[in-house]
């Protein structure tokens, strides 16, 4: 679009100036609707030339609508720009998107938010934005070390339950996702009352109802329903990866007034906390101070009614088997 953004009535006028000097001054004067708007004098000329001067249309246009401005030269809207000159598109997304390109009919010519190009023609650009994509927190603002071990699992820095690497934190029924204040076969969820009524998690008749499930399940995982994201309880096989002495030292020691284990990794020397929580049985709560007890995911196939779990005090650290119904403290992991 070729523009001109005044009409100018241009008129040449020699001014006489006295009889006897016969001087004369060059004037330009401009007129607008039969008046004079301006003057200039000019200096001695051979000739006089008049060009015009085109001004092309650049604008931009935005998708999806209302997901972000553009300025053109710092200003929003459509500008008028002279050939030659340049032009520099700024895109700002809006709130919840962000810029992903620019485009002239479809084709992508630029990704940076900032686009500059001479102009020789009238200029449409598009400015592209997207929803903004907001990373999701695979562990939900629960803290965790990593330890450098083989499997590359990373352990919470407290149990679940606690706010800090010394707090006892929840106990939970193996396979229970909410702590109680009776543990025994009675309140236990997935029985009939009994160590051989098994209703979920058995291999032998003899204990239950056989359905050959050895490891929980995430809705059963203390871990993953408390915290959720990537969370969830160790397997065994995870806890013995922890308890390898190749990998861990396990120190017996106090930290902030409270009795525990330090685990520390002998790959990077990262360490974990892990109290001597004791356990809870019917409703007591026992050995808090001098035992560790933490569940795994997975289950003691031999004995339907056992699963597998830490179990350290001062003079022992080792994988061993409990009552399914005893209140016991989870330390999560993740991937």
């Amino acid at each position: 679009m070729k523009t001109k953004l005044i009409t100018l009535l241009i008129a040449i006028t020699a001014i006489v100036g006295s009889a006897s000097a016969q001087e004369y001054d060059r004037v330009i004067e401009l007129y607008k609707g039969g008046e004079v708007i301006q003057k200039y004098k000019l200096p001695e000329v051979d000739s006089i030339k008049f060009n015009k001067e085109y001004k092309y249309a650049v604008s931009a246009t935005i998708s999806p609508a209302n997901s972000g401005t553009v300025a053109i030269n710092g200003t929003e809207g459509k500008q008028y720009i002279s050939a030659g000159e340049t032009a520099t598109f700024v895109a700002t997304p809006k709130s919840g998107y962000q810029f992903k390109n620019w485009s002239i009919s479809g084709i992508v010519i630029g990704t940076a938010q900032s686009y500059t190009t001479t102009i020789s023609a009238d200029l449409t650009l598009t400015a592209n934005f997207e929803e903004q994509t907001i990373p999701v927190d695979p562990y939900n603002g629960h803290e965790y070390v990593d330890l450098g071990l083989p499997s590359g699992i990373k352990w919470a820095t407290c149990n679940v339950g606690a706010t800090t690497p010394e707090g006892y934190g929840d106990y939970f029924a193996w396979g229970e996702t909410s702590p109680k204040t009776t543990y025994n076969w009675s309140t236990y969820k997935y029985c009939n009352g009994s160590s051989t009524t098994m209703t979920k998690y058995c291999t032998d008749s003899y204990y239950g109802i056989v359905d050959n499930k050895t490891t929980l399940e995430l809705t059963d995982d203390a871990a993953h329903v408390n915290w959720g994201g990537a969370w969830r309880m160790p397997t065994l096989t995870e806890q013995e990866e922890l308890l390898n002495t190749s990998n861990c030292a396990w120190t017996w020691t106090t930290q902030n007034g409270v009795k525990g284990y330090k685990v520390t990794s002998k790959v990077n020397g990262n360490s974990i906390f892990l109290p001597a929580a004791g356990y809870r049985i019917g409703g007591n709560l026992d050995y808090a101070g001098s035992y560790g007890e933490y569940w795994s995911s997975s289950l003691y196939t031999s004995g339907s009614y056992y699963a597998y779990g830490v179990y350290s005090s001062s003079s022992y650290v080792g994988w061993g088997n409990d009552y399914r119904f005893y209140g016991r403290s989870v330390r999560a992991v993740c991937e």
